[in-house]
């Protein structure tokens, strides 16, 4: 089952390599930080840089979810498993299971997805994660590099900032 740590912002991947030196591997499958590409601009040329995606929080993957709270409140600065009550833990909800690792590679990692733009500035993903996901848009920033998908993320809507790469412009 997958499960959502929160932490503090800018903290993410401290807390998951501490997660992953204080917790045994038969408590926990995988811990990680999905991340995604995006394009920024430096010196006028565009460079690929790599960001937390879900800024905040953690996740791990474990089968042992009642084990793994006792051992997560031994790790410091950790702030609370999200989804607790009373004692069980849910795990985080199957669409949104699969809406992370829809986007993401092996490593958690969102790539870039390629875009052709339209006239209105309105944009054609040609691939990538956002493929499956044009729907779900609701804001582009050409001057970025950027698609905002609205998703829901432990019962809240949440807006997901996603990494383009322009790779034609439509002249309609």
């Amino acid at each position: 089952m997958w499960y959502v740590i929160q932490t503090f912002g800018g903290q993410e991947e401290r807390t998951a390599d501490m997660i992953r030196k204080m917790v045994a591997p038969s408590f926990l499958k995988e811990c990680f930080v999905p991340k995604r590409e995006r394009l920024k601009k430096f010196h006028g040329s565009w460079n690929k840089v790599e960001e937390v995606l879900f800024q905040g929080y953690t996740f791990v993957i474990s089968e042992k979810p009642e084990e793994l709270y006792e051992k997560l409140r031994q790790v410091p600065k950790l702030t609370k498993m999200l989804g607790r009550d009373i004692d069980y833990f849910f795990a985080l909800g199957e669409n949104e299971k699969m809406f992370v690792e829809s986007i993401g590679n092996q490593e958690h990692k969102t790539i870039l997805s390629e875009v052709v733009v339209e006239e209105r500035k309105r944009i054609q993903v040609i691939n990538g994660p956002l493929k499956n996901y044009v729907g779900n848009i609701v804001k582009v920033d050409l001057h970025k590099r950027a698609a905002v998908v609205e998703m829901e993320f432990m019962e809240e809507k949440m807006e997901l900032k996603m990494g383009i790469k322009i790779v034609g412009m439509d002249d309609k």
